[in-house]
């Protein structure tokens, strides 16, 4: 397992983050609940996951359902 970063972005501001230990980057993504994959661009407004691989520099963004904060 390695160690990933995950925010929890909402209009393009990290409203959550966490470093959790998972086997891939799907995996830390679910650190707050289901995610799809998007076929798409990092947006700019809405609320998505973000993750930022072991390596610093390499991120990838999910979907994600709404949640009550």
């Amino acid at each position: 397992m390695e160690v990933y970063k995950v925010e929890w972005i909402r209009d393009g501001t990290a409203v959550q983050r966490a470093e959790v230990q998972a086997d891939n980057a799907v995996e830390a993504a679910k650190t707050w609940g289901a995610v799809t994959i998007p076929f798409a661009e990092e947006p700019q407004f809405g609320e998505w996951i973000r993750v930022t691989h072991p390596d610093g520099c390499t991120t990838t963004w999910f979907e994600t359902e709404k949640r009550d904060e």
